[in-house]
């Protein structure tokens, strides 16, 4: 009889173990993936205040570079695929994908 209460207030105890660690496990997890949706957040914020911008000037200046068109292009599938990203840079990058490419923008300053 006394082994089997040794079992039971192991077994008792060692649950009670068990489940702090998985919810700490949990409270673990759930923290990391506020942290990286804050950090999504964050970046998507950027890239869309960036795209917006540059795209801006360049319909602004009437023209853009090659690089400058491919950089914007890159830039806004990251914010409108991966970030999930909403139409209203579509308007903006069609603007810019309509721009003349040029060498320099000497030629058009």
């Amino acid at each position: 009889m006394r082994i089997l209460k040794t079992e039971i207030l192991i077994a008792i105890l060692g649950s009670g173990v068990l489940s702090t660690l998985i919810s700490g496990l949990f409270t673990f997890l759930q923290s990391r993936r506020d942290a990286n949706n804050a950090t999504a957040l964050g970046v998507k914020s950027v890239l869309q205040d960036r795209i917006k911008w540059l795209g801006r000037q360049h319909i602004k200046r009437g023209c853009v570079t090659f690089e400058d068109l491919e950089d914007l292009i890159k830039m806004h599938e990251v914010y409108h695929d991966k970030l999930k990203g909403n139409g209203y840079l579509d308007k903006v990058m069609s603007e810019v994908k309509a721009l003349p490419v040029v060498e320099r923008y000497e030629e058009y300053d």
